[in-house]
């Protein structure tokens, strides 16, 4: 493509550092939650994928350190297209004084040897998608002819940790693996994860039992989490770890659900550009497109998410919240598939953070009261935290100043 029609594609006003590159939609697993209802074995071509890299470069102005995060459908099936482009927008992010890091959302199925030799020698990031325990994973995540995909993670799981250590677990928490969630946390810090995450899918059919599930399978995660913190060997429950250091923090939660539209962009397999890859030609007959690589920018449309503000924009309750303190992450799309709004979430969502919310609380509550040295070596890690009492009055822990 001729740079002057790459051009044509660069947005008027404020900067992106990093895209969401949908190498393609194809993917050899059919998880029950999957956001792309209308995934198809649509690939992206060497040209499109390197336009991308250019147009980031570009579109990044004088930032420096940029960011490509490889997507799917499942990345790791076009393998050869990652081994041509890693190296290309290494060498173009140098030759323009910048460096570009690459990451991964991979489901680990197809990891081999090849791939994480050539992992290391370029310095890629990944997050590895697992759900928990092999029932559940093989339930949520089950191969496209319905195979259990557990077996397979688990072969590959010391390849990936031999390679990095600190890799995050990121798992998706459904109605139907609820009821395992404090087993599966176990599980995978017995598979040597140290770092995890748990997601609560709300575009599936939350019922009032499950959610009493979850406030249960929390109180019981919370308690693995804290005897981890007392052993010296803590784990990093992402979430917990993120909300206490919120309840003490003396910066206020940004006004931005997250980066999406604003510094973050998709650019699917045929080229076109998109808020984050939660969106696509799927949701409200494709109404979120940006444009596409060569043609003009909508930065009418981009308008929306620069100028969001989650504390005047959200729906008039939630400044009142009990959970406002820790709730910091809902997602645009999201809220679109819930309540076809940017501003409301849905139920689902606020019960399962009000719930996580009273977690937080149990265990920041504990910390103060049994274990306060082991609470500041938490908080001191945040530069962001200081002595500060939260909206409940607590007594101020931490390092003065």
């Amino acid at each position: 493509m001729a740079w002057s029609r790459l051009h044509d594609t660069m947005p008027a006003v404020r900067t992106v550092h990093s895209i969401d590159l949908d190498v393609t939609e194809a993917c050899n697993l059919a998880c029950i939650y999957c956001f792309k209802w209308q995934k198809k074995a649509v690939n992206m071509d060497e040209a499109t994928a390197k336009n991308a890299i250019d147009w980031l470069l570009e579109a990044s102005g004088g930032t420096r350190e940029l960011k490509v995060n490889l997507m799917g459908g499942e990345p790791l099936i076009r393998f050869d297209l990652v081994q041509k482009i890693v190296p290309y927008g290494k060498l173009r992010a140098r030759q323009r004084g910048k460096s570009l890091h690459f990451g991964c959302t991979t489901n680990c199925t197809l990891l081999t040897d090849e791939i994480l030799s050539f992992w290391r020698r370029f310095g890629m990031g990944f997050h590895c998608s697992i759900d928990g325990i092999p029932e559940v994973q093989d339930f949520n995540r089950p191969f496209l002819g319905g195979k259990g995909s557990s077996a397979a993670i688990e072969k590959n799981v010391p390849k990936i940790l031999s390679y990095r250590p600190e890799v995050m677990a990121r798992a998706t928490v459904s109605p139907k693996s609820v009821p395992f969630l404090n087993e599966s946390a176990r599980y995978l810090a017995a598979l040597g994860f140290g770092s995890m995450t748990f997601k609560v899918a709300v575009n599936c059919d939350w019922s009032p039992k499950d959610f009493d599930v979850l406030r249960s399978q929390y109180q019981k995660v919370g308690e693995f989490y804290i005897d981890g913190l007392m052993s010296g060997k803590p784990l990093n429950i992402d979430e917990f770890r993120k909300g206490i250091r919120a309840l003490h923090s003396v910066t206020r939660n940004s006004r931005f659900p997250c980066g999406a539209g604003r510094g973050v962009v998709l650019v699917d397999p045929r080229g076109d550009l998109w808020p984050c890859h939660r969106f696509g030609p799927h949701q409200c007959g494709g109404m979120f497109r940006f444009g596409k690589l060569g043609e003009p920018f909508d930065d009418r449309l981009r308008a929306v998410f620069l100028n969001y503000n989650i504390i005047e924009d959200a729906k008039s309750d939630c400044a009142k919240c009990r959970a406002a303190l820790t709730c910091r992450t809902w997602c645009y799309a999201e809220c679109v598939d819930s309540t076809h709004t940017f501003y409301d979430p849905g139920a689902e969502y606020c019960q399962a953070s009000k719930i996580l919310h009273d977690q937080i609380l149990q265990l920041d509550d504990y910390l103060r009261s049994h274990r306060p040295g082991i609470l500041r070596d938490l908080l001191k890690k945040d530069g962001s935290v200081r002595q500060r009492a939260n909206r409940r009055g607590i007594r101020r822990i931490g390092r003065s100043g």
